[in-house]
């Protein structure tokens, strides 16, 4: 049997995992990291702040993992160096540093980890590199790791490859790839009773790599699915990544108040590298409906944010965002239009999902190729550039 202080923690994890009584779950792991007895013990505290991760205060996860840096029983100690390293990894992973996690797992794994940690050491070392923009680097981590092809669903930490897996494909494009590793991710989450979107943001996850291959019923079941799970649990940078899902695969009326929610929420959970998404997704919203200087701030707020985290997913993509907002200007409608035809839809595609008459489409193209110059489709990436892949 596990020592007391392990089962509190690990009954402290298993409520969270449910995604039930944050405040609860909240106490119990202040109760377990002011005990002097169990700060000690490697198992304990890292159940504890992996815990207090999910809780959304990555602050004090931060602090804790510090004042344990300095405690004499985790100095002298290579177990408890292993899991303070992967700590202070995912800490700065959750934070938008993936370059500072990359390093910190590249070293873990170089020096050697043992199974039941090497394999969520690879996948958040995949999630770590693409948001550094290293998807080579990604890859050949999965591929060194035999974690490419098809996964044991016994495999330790499979949802958390799963999830990587998914990241990866979206940053590369291969949309229906992701929708496929996040939903596998989602039914071994399921089967483990992991309800708290906390542990790991699938469904919405899977709603962008959904709307990518243009399954718009399916990436708003899950994007809704994900934010009633979120609010029950009510931690801000989960409410607010379900909120983006919800705002991006609506896109109604309200996506832009929903938006600026979930921009409010991924700033208070001090989630940069899902707030520059954010804030990418919301100046695009704002520019098809009118309003450029509210888009322009977004994008440059945005690259400020990517600069500053070291981020390599998202500067080409702002760069480019920005770059459009000095093209001739385009209607709410000319812009949406010019979006879906720049992602690869037919004109019958772009009319069904608009709710518009093909010749009505047409029509507003031809507008769209005069204004910006081109003879034609193949015109419009490189006038607006690539599309978003997540």
């Amino acid at each position: 049997m596990p020592p007391d202080e392990v089962c509190l923690s690990l009954h402290t994890l298993e409520l969270a995992n449910l995604g039930v009584r944050r405040a609860l779950v909240h106490e119990q792991i202040e109760v377990i990291l002011d005990a002097r007895d169990r700060r000690g013990h490697p198992y304990c505290m890292w159940l504890a702040i992996l815990t207090l991760l999910y809780t959304g205060d990555v602050v004090a996860a931060h602090t804790e993992c510090r004042q344990l840096a300095m405690d004499a029983r985790w100095l002298g100690s290579p177990r408890h160096q292993e899991l303070l390293t992967l700590l202070r990894a995912r800490i700065s992973l959750m934070a938008g540093d993936g370059v500072k996690s990359a390093a910190l797992l590249s070293e873990s794994l170089a020096r050697g980890l043992p199974p039941t940690l090497a394999q969520l050491a690879v996948a958040w070392l995949v999630e770590a590199q693409v948001l550094s923009g290293e998807a080579e680097a990604a890859h050949k981590a999965l591929l060194s790791h035999d974690l490419a092809g098809r996964l044991d669903p016994d495999l330790p930490d499979v949802a958390h490859v799963l999830a990587a897996r998914g990241a990866l494909h979206m940053s590369t494009g291969q949309f229906r790839r992701a929708l496929d590793d996040f939903t596998s991710c989602g039914r071994v989450l399921t089967a483990q009773s992991v309800a708290n979107p906390a542990v790991i943001p699938w469904r919405s996850r899977a709603a962008f790599a959904a709307l990518a291959t243009r399954r718009h019923d399916l990436a708003l079941a899950l994007a809704a699915d994900e934010l009633t799970a979120a609010r029950t649990w009510g931690a801000p940078r989960g409410i607010g990544l379900a909120l983006h899902a919800v705002a991006v695969a609506g896109r109604d009326d309200a996506s832009v108040s929903l938006l600026e929610e979930a921009v409010e929420l991924l700033d208070l959970g001090h989630a940069r590298g899902d707030l520059i998404h954010a804030l990418h997704d919301l100046a695009t919203l704002q520019a098809e409906r009118g309003d450029p200087t509210a888009a322009r701030s977004r994008l440059e707020t945005a690259a400020a944010l990517a600069r500053e985290s070291r981020n390599g997913l998202w500067p080409d993509r702002l760069r480019a965002a920005l770059a459009r907002q000095d093209l001739p200007e385009l209607t709410g409608q000319e812009l949406r239009i010019s979006e879906l035809a720049r992602a690869g839809y037919s004109n019958r595609q772009i009319a069904e999902t608009l709710f518009l008459a093909v010749r009505t489409v047409e029509f507003h193209l031809s507008s769209v190729y005069r204004k910006l110059g081109v003879s034609g489709r193949r015109g419009l990436h490189s006038a607006l550039g690539s599309p978003p892949s997540s």
